[in-house]
């Protein structure tokens, strides 16, 4: 098979799927070409044209929506981590197997949570994409799970050590301001009050032990995204409940709480307007807040040039990106070299995602070590 040509448009593909290890053509959409309005087929025949060459690993499909068709998951696969090193890009992770890859892709719980997770992500990407704020770092849950990291439930000294793995863990900074560091959590609904205030316990030990040292951060907001107002107000009680009973109510408001989409919920509202809700409190409050000078937006040409750094590990910077986000659509597609061949709309129907959540955490067997693990 003849290798073919990586252009701009590939090489910001490759590195967003590495930089978040999973990706939906819906989400490379919303991440890479915002304005775009062909219900993602371009992105879809990138995607289709790396796979085919093995630059992506093209998973199976998710559960098929009511209108549309599945949309198909992508990592990344042996010759785009061989392009990507070439580069001098490092790899998220640099174990792959395509067998094992395909198997978690089949456990509907496990890639439903990490899309989801996916989701709030690629919302901080493109709020970093339009705006001053930048994310100089970010873990997502495999890394974090390399770190192996263990506590003692705060307040259970009799309990067994937990090993705490947020679904992600990233570093926002608007403008001159102090860094705000960030531990995703999200919710599907399915955890009882036992299991989320013992997470709530671990999490607390956490802070309050190895976590600075280890990322070298002062301060820590755990987000915790759910599915519904109601399950807001209960996670939200459950977890004062056990702040007050092991005596750390004064941690109340690093935990915040929010039933936003962050599908549907523009980038800027979900991080600077106030739609988390600290623990036992009914005032919202904003994740991120607004310089002094109440200058967030950038220029129209600021934003071209500010979109590609989120998609870059840090210290490393990415390629100019295709200006498809500024032109008409059709001129876009004269422009780029090594399209595959054009598909007529009726061949391609739009492809939607599922954005219905899958977070819950499992006590890990004894043979497995304990503790916490979603």
């Amino acid at each position: 098979m003849a290798r073919i040509q990586i252009g701009q448009v590939d090489e910001a593909i490759l590195r967003a799927v590495n930089r978040l290890q999973y990706l939906t053509a819906a989400q490379l959409g919303r991440l890479l070409y915002p304005h775009a309005r062909d219900e993602n087929r371009y992105v879809q025949r990138r995607l289709r044209r790396l796979a085919e060459n093995d630059y992506l690993l093209r998973l199976r499909e998710l559960p098929t929506p009511r209108i549309g068709s599945a949309p198909h998951i992508f990592t990344l696969a042996d010759q785009g981590r061989q392009h990507l090193s070439s580069r001098g890009v490092a790899l998220t992770s640099s174990y792959y197997r395509p067998s094992e890859e395909r198997q978690k892709a089949r456990d509907n719980p496990f890639i439903e949570h990490t899309l989801a997770a996916v989701d709030v992500l690629v919302a901080a990407e493109c709020l970093c994409r339009d705006t001053a704020v930048s994310m100089p770092r970010l873990l997502v849950e495999r890394q974090l799970k390399r770190m192996n990291v263990r506590v003692q439930p705060a307040g259970q000294p009799d309990a067994r050590p937990a090993a705490v793995i947020p679904d992600a863990w990233f570093e926002l900074v608007v403008t001159e301001d102090e860094p705000v560091y960030v531990a995703l959590e999200l919710d599907r609904g399915t955890e009882g009050q036992q299991h989320w205030r013992r997470k709530v316990a671990s999490l607390v030990a956490w802070a309050d032990g190895p976590y600075r040292e280890i990322f070298q951060a002062d301060n820590l907001t755990v987000a915790v995204v759910v599915p519904s107002v109601a399950r807001r107000i209960q996670l939200s009680e459950w977890t004062h409940d056990e702040l007050a009973s092991i005596d750390q109510t004064s941690l109340a408001d690093i935990f915040l709480f929010t039933e936003a989409s962050p599908v549907t919920t523009p980038p800027i509202e979900l991080f600077l307007f106030p739609l988390w809700y600290p623990a036992g409190a009914g005032i919202p409050v904003s994740l991120l807040d607004l310089p002094e000078d109440g200058q967030l937006l950038l220029s129209v040409g600021e934003s071209s040039s500010s979109s590609e750094a989120p998609l870059a590990p840090p210290g490393e910077q990415l390629p100019p990106q295709p200006e498809a986000v500024d032109v008409p659509w059709d001129g876009v597609e004269r422009e780029i070299e090594d399209v595959v061949e054009e598909e007529t709309e009726d061949s391609m129907r739009p492809q939607e995602e599922s954005d219905e959540d899958d977070f819950a955490w499992e006590l890990m067997d004894d043979d497995e070590g304990g503790g916490l693990a979603r």
